[in-house]
């Protein structure tokens, strides 16, 4: 009985999607190479671990590399059935759709602009939704959180348990599509990167030491430079529609799937 779950929700998600409709959300987020913009100084990263990840990797590869290793390299499991923090009928879609496939190209070809990630859902059209985390694969930080009950456990180990990791991207926020009288999209993005640590230049014994550029006279300096897009949007499906910052955007696709 339990091996024949699975198959029985995928069949009722798929009855929902028929008989109500669907939209299709596709984005892409970009950096604007030709912009200099400047970053807010933070200390402390936001966390966007509370909302459903549309990535999930599997244990042959369980924690996205640091390095960036390049996404077809990995094991990807976007199966619907077996996402408890997703909706039930939510789907992951790897495939771009044909006008944002032409986006990302045109944007590859761009001596300005650089796509820096792309993904893709569909979702009924009657239901709430929770925002969706949307994040690249460069790990700026990833701090142990442990629970209180965990006492006993060896944080100072090269591997922690995963389960008390808390990755923080260099991309990273949520994105939300929303279905009142109008359609709405609130986007909720970061880029950030860690600020180069200061390094003090050596002196002679009894002088004081000098410090660099980037070390300031306080010694307050902050730990990352944040760029924050941030924006709630009425919008229309099938429709392109850009949001901005100086540093980054976001191209955004919404298109209706009738009823069957």
């Amino acid at each position: 009985m339990k091996r024949l779950l699975p198959f029985v929700l995928l069949l009722l998600s798929s009855a929902t999607l028929a008989e109500s409709g669907a939209y299709r959300v596709e984005l892409i987020v970009l950096r604007n190479l030709s912009v200099i913009a400047t970053a807010s100084e933070v200390d402390k990263l936001r966390s966007f671990s509370q909302h459903p990840d549309l990535k999930v990797v599997t244990d042959n590869n369980p924690q996205p590399s640091p390095q960036g290793e390049p996404l077809e390299n990995r094991v990807i499991d976007l199966s619907p059935v077996e996402r408890p923090d997703l909706p039930d009928d939510l789907i992951p879609l790897l495939d771009k759709g044909t006008e944002m496939d032409a986006a990302w190209r045109r944007l590859r070809s761009s001596s300005n602009y650089r796509p820096l990630i792309y993904s893709a859902w569909e979702q009924n059209r009657i239901d709430y939704y929770p925002p969706i985390r949307v994040h690249d694969d460069q790990i700026i930080g990833a701090p142990v959180q442990p629970p209180v009950e965990l006492i006993e456990t060896d944080l100072a180990s090269d591997d922690p348990p995963a389960g008390l990791r808390n990755n923080f991207y260099q991309l990273d926020g949520s994105v939300q599509l929303r279905r009142s009288r109008f359609l709405h999209l609130y986007l909720d993005l970061e880029l950030r990167e860690r600020r180069p640590q200061s390094v003090r230049a050596p002196g002679l014994p009894g002088e004081e030491t000098s410090t660099t550029a980037n070390e300031s006279a306080s010694d307050s300096v902050s730990d990352y430079l944040v760029f924050a897009l941030k924006q709630n949007r009425q919008i229309q499906s099938g429709r392109m529609q850009y949001f901005d910052t100086p540093q980054f955007g976001v191209l955004v696709l919404v298109t209706a799937i009738a009823p069957e």
